[in-house]
């Protein structure tokens, strides 16, 4: 997806705030260098996914800080792991236990913060029952139920850290399945999402017959920097999954066939860019030759 005009006060809204959670008072010092950066990168045809890695690059540099969000990633799984049994409980009484699945793993995408208006974990407490009840839109739940009943090997792009968490329920479906399932996370910790130890914590390892990572520091996945290992996987998948905007982002582009984007759609380019309206839950399928 390229980088528009309405990315521009996202990304720096974004910057702001993980500034704020390191040191406030150093936050025109990092709103001013980001922003020439994006003046200076910013040109037609440019992926928002790749320009903002290297804003938030910059950041994280100016800031010397490993990980802004850390505080932030451990309450997330906090309060996801104290929404799990009722996610269980919706998939479990449901008539159609991979839709509910899929539609508890999309609500957790709600975790990712900076952005939308979204502040702190706790706001999921109020709004889950209602985002798992919202029927998608668009809704290709039926083509991806086709591209999974044909599948053999899935691979799974993780997104943010506590929306790990209510990803469990929909691998179990998929392992229900007979699915073999590579997991990714990101190779190093950039803004909310899970890296390595959030497989452990999340208990997701133990549902995944592999376990890779981006291997670099990247908003979504970088494919050219991919270690050898993600990209053999990548040519293996018969489906792959990816959750959230930045994944849809830096993928929409390329050849990566078929692919299951499930998402909340938080901002108004990737709503515009997947065919959704505003703050909806997605669930768009794009199949070879699309």
């Amino acid at each position: 997806m390229d980088f528009s005009a309405e990315c521009a006060p996202c990304l720096l809204r974004r910057i702001l705030f993980q500034t704020r959670l390191v040191d406030p008072s150093r936050e025109e010092e990092v709103i001013s260098s980001c922003l020439r950066l994006v003046a200076e990168e910013w040109r037609p045809g440019v992926n928002s996914a790749a320009l903002a890695t290297k804003v938030h690059r910059l950041c994280y540099d100016l800031l010397d800080v490993d990980d802004p969000y850390a505080a932030l990633k451990e309450e997330s799984n906090r309060v996801a792991f104290s929404l799990l049994p009722r996610a269980e409980e919706l998939v479990d009484s449901s008539n159609d236990r991979l839709k509910a699945a899929c539609l508890v793993a999309i609500a957790g995408n709600v975790m990712d913060f900076g952005i939308g208006g979204y502040e702190h974990p706790e706001e999921l407490r109020d709004l889950f029952d209602e985002l798992v009840a919202e029927e998608p839109e668009p809704n290709d739940m039926e083509m991806l139920r086709g591209s999974l009943k044909n599948a053999k090997e899935v691979l799974y792009l993780f997104d943010n850290c506590g929306e790990i968490v209510l990803d469990l329920p929909l691998l179990r479906e998929l392992k229900a399945m007979g699915l073999r399932v590579t997991g990714v996370v990101k190779g190093e910790p950039i803004i909310s999402d899970a890296t390595w130890e959030d497989l452990r914590t999340s208990g997701v390892d133990k549902l995944l017959d592999e376990r890779l990572t981006t291997g670099v520091f990247a908003v979504g996945l970088d494919l050219g920097r991919a270690p050898d290992d993600l990209k053999a996987a990548f040519t293996r998948a018969d489906l792959v999954i990816a959750k959230g905007m930045a994944n849809f982002e830096a993928l929409s582009g390329t050849d990566v066939r078929p692919i299951a984007h499930l998402l909340r759609s938080k901002c108004q380019p990737v709503a515009r860019a997947i065919g959704a309206k505003k703050d909806r839950n997605v669930i768009r399928v794009f199949e070879r030759g699309a």
